[in-house]
């Protein structure tokens, strides 16, 4: 058995086909899993409506809720929060913001349980800061909550809304 030779003896074309392919496929991966979770996310909310029904049979593959994600430790949110709306050159919304926390992450904003999670807590944490005056927060035109850290210590806060 003879052996054929490589054209280069450093492989480099080899290498180049490989990583080429790895990207492919690690591409197909993500959208895989993009799509699962978007699946996952429909077969949970047929479950519920299925539940609200009155529906009580097991349903097959039906897991437990799963509890809450540890997605921040403490006050990793708060600074991440602080951190982007100082980067801001206007005000933000919690929806935005949680949109920054997900890309940041690297999670999927298809996912819209997760979005939504987050946007809450995001909203929740920005509540306890204006509580503290660290940011502002006021409706917007179109109802959502606008948000940037406080300039002006004393300015007064008839502007903001009292009942996050």
């Amino acid at each position: 058995m003879t052996t054929r030779l490589a054209r280069t003896e450093t492989f480099e074309h080899t290498i180049a086909g490989l990583l080429t392919k790895r990207a492919e496929l690690m591409q197909e991966a993500a959208e895989l899993r993009e799509r699962m979770a978007i699946a996952a996310n429909a077969v949970e909310a047929i479950d519920q409506v299925l539940e609200t029904f009155g529906h009580t049979e097991d349903l097959e593959g039906r897991s437990p809720r799963a509890a809450r994600v540890i997605l921040f430790y403490r006050n990793e949110l708060r600074s991440f929060l602080l951190g982007e709306l100082g980067k801001a050159k206007e005000p933000m919304t919690s929806r935005q913001l949680a949109e920054r926390v997900c890309e940041t992450e690297g999670k999927s904003m298809a996912d819209r349980r997760l979005l939504n999670d987050v946007t809450r807590r995001v909203g929740c944490a920005l509540r306890k800061m204006r509580a503290t005056k660290v940011v502002e927060g006021w409706r917007g035109k179109d109802g959502a909550a606008l948000w940037r850290v406080t300039q002006n210590q004393g300015a007064p806060r008839t502007a903001f809304f009292q009942n996050g």
